[in-house]
């Protein structure tokens, strides 16, 4: 998928979290009061609306039967041979699994243009692989979850993800579904 060399366990980890991720996410965006607040960002043309998002993923995280621990905006040291410019960046979200002894990062974007939307993605997962080693707390793979209008049609997205990413992507964990109710859509990655 990204480019590295899996073993059985991985490749089962990535499928069970890309598979939670995907459940968790289509849960939350079913909830009426999220999908009401969707519709009048839209309806008052409201920009900037991502930190909003953010806060209402994490209580919905933080009262789900699933998940144990939300650690919001955990900070990370960048390696110094990898970024020049920046020493720290921070992660939005850390979750963990009931059951499970390691937490899930996800990097959340919103933008009024999906090609803007699918870049700032794709830049969240190149910062992510920044991050000095020693200094992650979890052996999973970041997942980025873009929220953006709906696209037209499938492969207008599909050639925005094609023409972003910055290394191999299998199409099996790439996941968009318009968002029931809204002229929105999200996009896990």
């Amino acid at each position: 998928m990204w480019g590295f060399n899996f073993g059985l366990f991985t490749l089962r980890q990535l499928r069970e979290d890309f598979q939670f991720l995907k459940e968790i996410i289509k849960e939350f965006f079913q909830c009426i009061d999220i999908v009401d607040k969707l519709n009048k960002f839209d309806e008052f043309e409201i920009k900037g609306w991502e930190i909003w998002l953010q806060v209402e993923f994490a209580i919905f995280m933080h009262n789900h039967a699933r998940i144990s621990q939300v650690e919001r905006e955990v900070r990370y040291e960048f390696d110094k041979r990898s970024s020049k410019d920046k020493n720290i960046c921070s992660i939005d979200f850390m979750i963990r699994q009931k059951n499970k002894h390691s937490s899930i990062p996800l990097e959340i974007k919103q933008h009024k243009n999906i090609s803007h939307c699918i870049r700032y993605m794709f830049k969240d997962m190149e910062k992510y692989e920044k991050i000095r080693g020693s200094k992650i707390t979890t052996e999973r793979f970041l997942w980025c979850l873009g929220i953006h209008p709906t696209p037209k049609d499938e492969f207008y997205l599909n050639r925005l993800i094609c023409e972003n990413k910055f290394r191999e992507i299998h199409p099996d964990y790439i996941f968009s579904k318009n968002i029931e109710g809204t002229s929105f859509s999200f996009t896990l990655i």
